[in-house]
């Protein structure tokens, strides 16, 4: 197992905390017992259960649905929510099978498209960030990026504040040669990683705070992380985006591309918001593409306000 760069949380471990890691030890191990094929067959039920009990969820996506694809029916944006709904209950439950796969079924599970790309960095002695988003399977996408490249990858990570669980997902997820690094040693870590032209992960397509880069997406200017561009341009390694797109057949296909940066020239705030508004541009369409397959629930936009036409709608909610 790769070594693990984290400071594991110092609170106590509660009864609730233990209690939590049973229900997800037996979560895994339920899931554990169907094939790898019936997993989305699983998510779908749970997601079908869900949708009508997770009003608030339900809502938020709902919300951004109205937001980000206004010329769309109600009927067209509930089946848009739903969908996402059953591909986060489906990547949840993939995950819990990491503990069975090995690397050749990751290569069977995930068929990366453009794979050069990591073969050009490496031939160019260069560190690059990868980037992605919680669409499809996030999870599956970081460990195929560890197993096809066969080189360190650093992904940047949220630490859960139950310590049991958080050591079982760590496990995980470090399992494929890839290595943990919590965000608040982030800055750090990612500067000596690039340095030693390893790869770096993340996913930057959350909620960001209010002084953060402004760039458009899905036609709102949003608060967005610009740790990627910076990353980026003061250690001049590329941006790769890759999104994990689930098949019918429950298998990935994940193209990679590379962010456009060679015009952008020094390292300045005005480059670093060109970067960063073209990997969000980027990462938009790949999620109009499979617009199903995103995390619609997610407050992205919690500091923006509506579209003028649908803030009296959100106001009667």
């Amino acid at each position: 197992m790769s070594e693990q760069i984290h400071t594991a949380s110092d609170s106590p471990v509660t009864f609730k905390h233990r209690v939590e890691y049973v229900l997800f030890v037996c979560a895994g191990a339920f899931v554990r017992l169907f094939p790898p094929r019936f997993v989305h067959r699983i998510g779908a039920v749970f997601a079908s259960i869900g949708y009508p009990i997770l009003r608030s969820r339900r809502a938020v996506a709902l919300r951004n649905l109205r937001n980000a694809f206004p010329e769309r029916t109600d009927a067209e944006r509930d089946a848009i929510a739903r969908e996402s709904f059953r591909s986060v209950a489906t990547a949840f439950l993939e995950f819990l099978t990491f503990e069975r796969l090995s690397p050749n079924d990751i290569r069977r599970l995930v068929r990366v498209e453009n794979a050069e790309i990591l073969t050009d960095v490496d031939r160019r002695h260069k560190g690059a960030i990868f980037l992605t988003a919680h669409f499809g399977n996030w999870e599956l996408a970081a460990a195929a990026i560890a197993v096809y490249s066969g080189r360190p990858l650093h992904v940047i990570v949220k630490r859960q504040a139950n310590r049991l669980v958080d050591r079982t997902i760590d496990r995980w997820r470090t399992k494929y040669g890839a290595q943990t690094v919590s965000m608040e040693h982030a800055p750090r870590e990612v500067m000596r990683a690039l340095g030693e032209a390893a790869l770096v992960g993340l996913a930057a397509d959350q909620a960001a705070a209010k002084e953060s880069t402004p760039v458009e997406f899905f036609g709102r200017m949003v608060p967005t992380f610009g740790g990627p561009a910076v990353f980026g341009l003061r250690m001049r390694v590329p941006l790769v985006l890759g999104l994990a797109v689930r098949q019918p057949d429950g298998t990935y296909v994940m193209h990679l591309r590379e962010v456009p940066s060679s015009d952008l020239g020094e390292y300045s705030d005005e480059a670093v918001t060109e970067l960063t508004r073209r990997h969000v541009r980027m990462t938009e369409e790949g999620i109009r593409e499979h617009p199903g397959q995103w995390m619609w629930m997610h407050k992205r936009w919690k500091h923006v306000p509506d579209r003028p036409e649908f803030r009296e709608a959100a106001r009667n909610q």
